[in-house]
């Protein structure tokens, strides 16, 4: 069997995420015994200078699992220290492997690369044999020892990528539970009606929360702030059960401010009775009015939204996908020539920066409950990368870009995923041939980027999710590629607004300046 094939066997292994983490590297041990023909493999654990063997395929009897022995006396100990495999045809003739290693295990020949686990030295994955070999070690040996080592690695840091979610979502589970009791007893606005609906009472919170005064509100029917019919049915679906004595809960109601802006608002209704009659003699023909409790409910929306999305992505296994997608990637660009390997080289590029996406949405989930450390970033170099890459992509899209020689953001680095999403898509989409004009002017208080192309336009679908952030597994539209600008941009006290226009689509992003800009 050519060694090609047997690196795909490798491959084909650890792409199967059903299958359970020891029997992929077992099988991975026994594949390299057979083509490296070395009769004993194995799978190391390296801690507190110890070296623990967890997997092991062959006979020899001090490499089984369980078996562990100082770092200092096995054969691995240079193979962590260095950049590269280790590969030793004769032990006994090499200043490489310590003199205890080889009178302790008696290997003759031996080959391992370190396997790296979310960037720190985890283990190692080695082959040997008891006699020396007469050949030296060939290149396409010691890469599939090292293409082992990293698919081993990264199949750990799968499993506890997963191990992590799962207990992510058992303290999601809790902290909503917290949320459930604590929100009874903390709202941001109170308001009184009369059994007929009108606002008797306001809160000064409902200025902030409604644009209106309390006086304002006093003596209006709460239809005033309803956005459409479905909304009042649903209160009085839930003033109906108040008047009937029970209190009433309604999460994500949405209400309209004075401006006809739409807000999200958790609420809590309750009963009030007259006080003439005692609490053990109350009905319902003793109820007088409601007191609703609400509470803004955006920020909570939009953690759980990007807590939502953020774990299917990562159930989905990207990170891992990705991963197998660069590895070919990067084959494919070493053994290609001209346009080939630089079409290569861009899927590569691709693949690297949905990798990137993944670790920066971890930290966002990380730190939800953490306003960002913005910081003045210059997004010229930026979308010039951006542009260059998207015009390498596709050969035949035309690109202009108006813009000063710098434009200073208060953002982040990870601004640019937004804009590559909404470049890349007005590239894709903005005509035949594509067509794309990006504008970019810089005021005192913010900058603007205008994207415009002259494609069929965006779909409702597509505008919704840019102007709403709403994004469910059943309307996506493109898929995240949107929504994450969405949710960046917003996330970075910027905004996104889909712009009327004649003829495709326009979009612009507004980014706050330095206070000192």
């Amino acid at each position: 069997m050519r060694p090609v094939a047997y690196r795909d066997r490798i491959y084909e292994i650890f792409a199967d995420s059903n299958e359970n983490l020891k029997d992929q590297i077992n099988q991975a041990l026994d594949i390299g015994t057979e083509y490296l023909d070395l009769p004993v493999g194995f799978f190391t654990r390296i801690s507190d200078g110890r070296q623990q063997i967890i997997y092991a395929t062959g006979n020899h009897s001090l490499i089984q699992p369980g078996e562990s022995c100082p770092l200092d006396e096995a054969y691995c100990r240079r193979t962590v220290e260095i950049d590269s495999q280790l590969a030793i045809e004769d032990a006994n003739a090499s200043s490489e492997i310590p003199n205890i290693a080889v009178q302790t295990f008696g290997l003759g020949a031996y080959i391992g690369a370190k396997v790296l686990v979310d960037g720190d030295v985890y283990g190692t994955a080695c082959f040997a044999d008891t006699e020396p070999r007469d050949d030296a070690f060939v290149d396409a040996e010691r890469f599939f020892v090292e293409l082992v080592a990293r698919l081993g690695g990264q199949a750990i840091e799968r499993q506890n990528y997963e191990r992590e979610l799962r207990q992510r979502e058992k303290r999601l589970e809790e902290q909503r539970e917290i949320y459930r009791t604590v929100i009874e007893a903390n709202f941001d606005s109170v308001f009184r009606f009369d059994t007929d609906g009108v606002f008797t009472y306001a809160s000064e919170g409902a200025q902030d929360l409604l644009g209106y005064s309390p006086t304002e509100l006093t003596g209006q029917p709460i239809t005033l702030a309803h956005p459409n019919a479905q909304t009042t049915k649903w209160a009085w679906e839930n003033l109906s059960q108040i008047l009937n004595g029970e209190p009433a809960e309604a999460r994500d109601f949405p209400l309209k401010t004075k401006t006809g802006e739409i807000v999200y608002t958790d609420i809590r209704g309750v009963p009030i009775y007259t006080g003439s009659v005692p609490d053990t003699e109350r009905s319902e023909e003793d109820i007088v009015g409601i007191q609703v409790l609400v509470r803004d409910a955006s920020a909570r929306r939009r953690r759980e939204g990007l807590i939502s999305v953020i774990n299917r992505v990562l159930r989905h296994n990207v990170r891992n996908e990705m991963a197998l997608i660069s590895g070919w990637a990067d084959m494919l660009a070493e053994e290609l020539d001209g346009e080939q390997a630089k079409k290569a080289s861009v899927i590569s590029a691709a693949a690297t920066r949905l990798l990137d996406l993944t670790e920066s949405a971890q930290t966002i989930e990380h730190h939800r409950e953490v306003s960002p450390a913005l910081e003045p970033t210059d997004i010229i170099p930026i979308v010039n990368h951006i542009v260059t890459e998207c015009e390498t992509r596709y050969s035949d899209v035309s690109i202009t870009v108006t813009a000063p020689d710098k434009a200073i953001a208060e953002t982040l680095p990870r601004i640019e995923v937004a804009l590559f999403e909404l470049i890349d898509n007005a590239a894709k989409h903005g005509g035949d041939p594509a067509s794309v004009e990006i504008d970019i002017h810089v005021s005192e208080l913010r900058i603007v980027c205008r994207i415009r192309d002259k494609g069929p336009g965006l779909p409702d679908i597509e505008q919704s999710v840019l102007e709403t952030g709403k994004e469910t597994p059943l309307v996506h539209g493109q898929g995240l590629g949107l929504w994450l600008s969405y949710w960046i941009i917003t996330t970075l006290d910027g905004e996104i607004e889909v712009i009327e226009s004649d003829q495709g689509t326009a979009i612009e992003i507004h980014l706050p300046t330095p206070p000192d800009e």
